[in-house]
């Protein structure tokens, strides 16, 4: 199978593209449906639809240019098989609905909005559509439709709770319904951290933070947890009662007196003539 992927443009402007099929007539029943867009490291859900019923999602994958350079928008890929056609004129709607976390700072812009008000969740959506017909020799036979997986997985049992932690290493466990794909968390709405299951946050600074966790099935569906904050303080040390004095210091201290104190007393005696030595 060979995929056609081509240049997207900054994630800021560009939309969702339907690379196939084309707004002509097709001779077979059975089409690919090839997908582009600009991925820039957000959460996104893709999904299509084909002469107006809801059909799904569409699994996706992400292009890297081959010099292995960095950037921070890339080109996205997805394809999926569409079921069986029958002559006529057909329509296909590709929609894609990218989202992100609000924590603080500056505010997504537009075509970013708020899911609800005072919700740190933005959303924003893009739809392509192409129109095309099938004129096939062969005799259409209508195919049952496979069930269609759209059901996000469920992430529970969160081991992070709304509370504070005395160490900077917390422990973050949860549990899923299915078996996932891809897992990653979120802390404090930045970059989305891969991991392959149970794990713990190292280095946490002190002060306020807010957790989230996503999980992705194998067929594109995205599982999210609540939101959960919590707050990182350090114990305060607790004075001592009595202060501790390491034992050789007070070792030197006594026989520091001790010396001082003889010295003093040769000096008297000395002074008194005692000793079989007289004044002059």
């Amino acid at each position: 199978m060979s995929v056609l992927v081509i240049e997207a443009e900054s994630l800021s402007s560009s939309v969702v593209k339907i690379v196939s099929p084309t707004s002509v007539t097709y001779d077979r029943r059975v089409l690919l449906l090839n997908v582009t867009f600009s991925y820039g490291g957000l959460l996104y859900d893709l999904t299509y639809n084909l002469d107006g019923v809801v059909e799904g999602s569409i699994p996706m994958g992400e292009y890297r240019p081959p010099n292995n350079e960095f950037h921070v928008v890339n080109t996205a890929y997805a394809w999926v098989t569409l079921p069986d056609l029958s002559d006529g004129s057909h329509s296909v709607t590709v929609t894609l609905v990218a989202r992100v976390y609000w924590s603080g700072g500056g505010k997504p812009g537009s075509p970013f909005q708020p899911t609800s008000p005072d919700n740190s969740e933005y959303s924003a959506s893009w739809q392509d559509t192409v129109r095309f017909r099938v004129c096939a020799d062969e005799t259409y036979e209508p195919q049952p439709q496979p069930v269609v997986d759209s059901t996000p997985p469920e992430i529970a049992n969160l081991s992070v709770q709304n509370q504070t932690y005395p160490t900077p290493d917390v422990a973050l466990n949860f549990t899923l319904n299915e078996n996932a794909s891809c897992i990653t968390y979120s802390l404090d709405g930045g970059e989305n951290v891969t991991i392959e299951g149970n794990t713990t946050l190292h280095g946490i600074p002190v002060g306020l933070h807010n957790l989230t966790v996503y999980a992705w099935d194998s067929t594109g569906n995205v599982g999210t947890s609540e939101m959960v904050s919590f707050t990182l303080a350090v114990p305060e040390q607790e004075p001592d009662a009595f202060p501790i004095v390491p034992v050789a210091a007070v070792s030197v201290a006594v026989a520091a007196v001790v010396a001082a104190a003889a010295v003093v007393y040769l000096k008297k005696r000395r002074a008194s003539g005692v000793g079989g030595v007289k004044n002059p």
